[in-house]
């Protein structure tokens, strides 16, 4: 049954990485890492080339009320999927998301395994961008 709805809807894969650093110290890493993104921006994350950005520490004012401004930004990866940063609102931790998609083709759990493994590279890249 899973290979017909991803024959229909094509393979998602997600997968998250936390980096957490300790203490008081650790919140003040994360939150100039997650400034940085204002001006710097990846060019592509897992070979996946990023084609836009969104920013939803702002503009919260043109986006439906559920999409209000929060410490989050989202890597858009072409068709492929999307990447996600953002700061835990409890602890000291940075948190990254990675949601990818492909057609399923003929072994969809060969797709399935090719682009857990894509996703976890995109996220490292991510983290590493961020400089964790």
């Amino acid at each position: 049954r899973l290979g017909a709805v991803y024959g229909r809807h094509g393979v998602w894969v997600s997968t998250q990485q936390s980096v957490t650093r300790p203490g008081a110290a650790g919140a003040a890493e994360i939150a100039p890492a997650m400034a940085s993104l204002v001006e710097t921006k990846p060019e592509s994350l897992g070979g996946l080339e990023v084609t836009a950005t969104v920013d939803y520490r702002d503009g919260a004012a043109d986006r439906p009320r559920y999409l209000a401004e929060t410490p989050l930004v989202e890597f858009v990866l072409g068709g492929h999927g999307r990447a996600l940063a953002r700061p835990s609102g409890t602890e000291p931790k940075l948190k990254v998301y990675v949601d990818l998609r492909d057609d399923a083709g003929e072994n969809w759990q060969a797709t399935e395994q090719r682009l857990a493994a894509a996703a976890d590279v995109v996220a490292a890249d991510l983290v590493d961008f961020l400089g964790f």
